[in-house]
């Protein structure tokens, strides 16, 4: 089955909900092996998780962290 950007960037943003299956995890790794715009937005993804991670871990930030 062939999967579009946009069905891709779905399956991606739902994989930080929840785990993906076996047939969404092997589409989203064939299409990242063909497409650099999906791969980079693969990135982005983990730039802003990791940035958010930081700053709730950060003790000197003065803002709540969402949830805190």
């Amino acid at each position: 089955m062939k999967f579009s950007c946009k069905d891709i960037t779905h399956l991606l943003l739902d994989a930080e909900e929840r785990p993906l299956g076996v047939g969404e995890r092997l589409s989203v790794r064939l299409h990242l092996s063909v497409c650099a715009a999906c791969t980079a937005f693969t990135g982005q993804l983990r730039l802003m998780r990791e940035a958010l991670q930081r700053w709730k871990a950060d003790p000197d930030d003065p803002r709540d962290p969402p949830g805190g």
